[in-house]
């Protein structure tokens, strides 16, 4: 894990959160992650027209694992998040998304040998983080019961904790394909991953029109967003785009993937303060203990 990841990765944190806390405020909806996800393709897509490697040409391998990543994010990650926060508030829907991943993300990648072996620092830093973001939902240990993890909410929660590791996974290995592609022609690490996030942002913004086309019920909230002239979309596509393109960019400089996906978990503690001083949701004690328990598996995981 070097510095320039970790930099890259703790501003890319505080944005997740940012865009994160204005879609829940406008009330996630596909259409809503739609022209999220069509603003941050639009930012990039000039790429596609001076890049220098010749996106078409790239091989089947590479394609497989983009569309693995598009469909991951459109339908596991987008349902799973606009069911989550219709169900449940930030501040506990929020810590468990980003909780998830980092054991599934740790599990795929040493099952299928996918990048460099996890130290035991890391691995026991990792569990240690999982332990933490446990903590953020509950509001005395008394609520830490199996029972109220095992309900539709968390199912909708566990939903989009799938997407997110299937798109990490996907994209970090569609990137080293598209490297494998390009070798030799002396391209830098930031066109490969321009290029990448240009590419798959208009298949991911073509899937999600689809999706949100597809039924009566999403082209009405999205006919209102139009009509009301509502900005909201513009501003959170405009993070989330500068969010991932900072993700894409940092896979470049760890030895296995999972050292993003854990440290992409010091948003927690600005998404409990987005929580408790934006969107005014109570806060407990032991949520302050959960932060706590995710810097030292952090700490540990760096180790």
């Amino acid at each position: 894990m070097t510095l320039t990841a970790f930099i890259l990765i703790v501003i890319s944190a505080a944005m997740h959160v940012a865009w994160n806390t204005i879609a829940k405020k406008t009330h996630t909806s596909v259409p809503l992650y739609t022209l999220i996800c069509t603003t941050a393709m639009l930012t990039w897509l000039h790429v596609q027209f001076w890049t220098p490697i010749h996106v078409l040409s790239l091989p089947t391998k590479f394609w497989l694992f983009t569309i693995g990543s598009v469909l991951s994010d459109a339908v596991l990650y987008c349902i799973g998040l606009t069911l989550s926060y219709a169900r449940l508030e930030m501040s506990t829907a929020y810590p468990i998304m980003r909780a998830l991943p980092i054991l599934m993300t740790m599990l795929f990648t040493g099952l299928f040998g996918l990048g460099a072996p996890l130290s035991i620092f890391a691995k026991f830093g990792i569990v240690l983080v999982f332990i933490g973001c446990l903590h953020m939902p509950l509001k005395s240990y008394a609520d830490f019961k199996f029972s109220n993890y095992l309900t539709i909410s968390m199912l909708c929660v566990l939903m989009a904790a799938l997407g997110t590791t299937g798109y990490t996974i996907f994209d970090s290995q569609a990137q080293k394909a598209l490297k494998t592609a390009v070798e030799g022609m002396g391209f830098s690490k930031t066109t490969i991953s321009v290029t990448y996030y240009s590419t798959r942002g208009i298949c991911l913004s073509t899937t999600l029109w689809l999706m949100s086309l597809s039924t009566a019920h999403n082209r009405k909230i999205m006919a209102d967003f139009f009509r009301k002239h509502d900005w909201h979309p513009l501003v959170a596509g405009a993070c989330a785009s500068a969010t991932y393109m900072l993700v894409l960019l940092s896979m470049h400089y760890v030895t296995n993937v999972s050292y993003v996906q854990v440290f992409r978990q010091l948003g927690l503690p600005f998404g409990m303060l987005a929580g408790i001083l934006i969107l005014k949701e109570k806060c407990a004690a032991i949520k302050f203990i959960g932060c706590a328990l995710i810097i030292a598996g952090l700490t540990l995981t760096v180790l």
